[in-house]
């Protein structure tokens, strides 16, 4: 009997330790937050068939569905953050005093993005990791952060009896999808590499009302050509494009080839980028590249010179 009564006081014991309240699941904290997530649907998605044949890139365009969010609670007034939580996809209770709130929803575990400055409402933003080429700002291609607001949320004083409050509030990807087509390239057998930036991208995004900062950079994008079909198609995601007036886009494609040759070509993508026409996102170049035969030590001398809102990356 004695042996029994030991090995029960242990199971007693973290029992009891068990016991703790979790406002997360607790109905006693009042306020129930229900989140609905919709992974990304930008038109270049729509009939891809590369989407389906490639499951890590059908992820990577439209997202997955996060593990975990944080809900950040401002006051109303001064804006300032005077809350947050933090909750599964799938929703539940968070401990949130009476009062009026501004609040932000976001999701956590991407692997280049992050969420900085949620210290203030208007603060809040996603940008991706920054570096430099040739000292020209370049930022990696971002991954999907889910977001969502709402304003003016009333957190009536309640009794225990009262029903929680219910706040429901829809998350969607802060980035755009695109898609880059080059519809021919000549000697395409002999590439070795292919370097695609884009440039004039904003390289953050604000989580409140998604704006865009005064501030500009290229993407780096990893490129593959299908060498038989002499084509190269590339989804990308983007926070947008620079709103800077004097900030166009260019397309850089560097191209390596087996030989040790080296060759550019740039365009101007601007027009295509800002067409109010082009709702499926798809970004077309329809002139031939065409890769000599035979080293000509370096870049094509029929390229035009760079401008000053052209990123110069050299090919290593």
């Amino acid at each position: 009997m004695k042996r029994a009564f030991l090995l029960l006081v242990p199971v007693l014991l973290l029992a009891a330790s068990g016991c703790r309240r979790i406002p997360l699941y607790d109905p006693r904290s009042g306020v129930y937050l229900k989140p609905d997530i919709h992974l990304n649907t930008d038109p270049p998605l729509a009939d891809d068939p590369a989407l389906e044949g490639d499951p890590a890139l059908r992820d990577k365009v439209r997202g997955t569905m996060p593990e975990l969010l944080r809900a950040c609670f401002y006051d109303a007034q001064t804006h300032a953050l005077v809350a947050d939580d933090f909750l599964p996809p799938e929703g539940g209770f968070v401990d949130l005093p009476a009062g009026t709130y501004d609040m932000i929803v976001y999701s956590l575990g991407a692997e280049v993005c992050r969420v900085e400055e949620t210290g203030t409402r208007a603060g809040a933003c996603a940008s991706s990791s920054l570096t430099e080429d040739a000292g020209q700002p370049v930022i990696f291609e971002p991954d999907h952060i889910f977001a969502g607001a709402k304003e003016k949320i009333v957190i009536p004083v309640r009794a225990e009896s009262d029903a929680p409050v219910r706040i429901e509030v829809g998350l969607t990807t802060l980035l755009e999808t695109y898609a880059l087509e080059v519809r021919t390239i000549r000697n395409a057998d002999r590439i070795a590499k292919i370097d695609v930036y884009i440039t004039g991208q904003a390289p953050s995004k604000y989580l409140w009302d998604r704006r865009l900062p005064f501030r500009s950079c290229a993407i780096r994008l990893p490129a593959e050509a299908d060498l038989e079909k002499g084509v190269l198609r590339v989804l990308f995601n983007t926070f947008g494009k620079t709103p800077q007036g004097l900030s166009d886009v260019y397309l850089n494609i560097l191209i390596s080839s087996m030989d040790g040759g080296r060759y550019m070509w740039v365009f101007d993508m601007t027009g295509q980028f800002d067409n109010p026409d082009n709702d499926g996102h798809t970004l077309i170049i329809d002139q031939d590249l065409t890769v000599p035969e035979g080293d000509l030590g370096g870049f094509r001398p029929d390229v035009r010179d760079w401008g000053e809102d052209i990123i110069y990356v050299p090919v290593r």
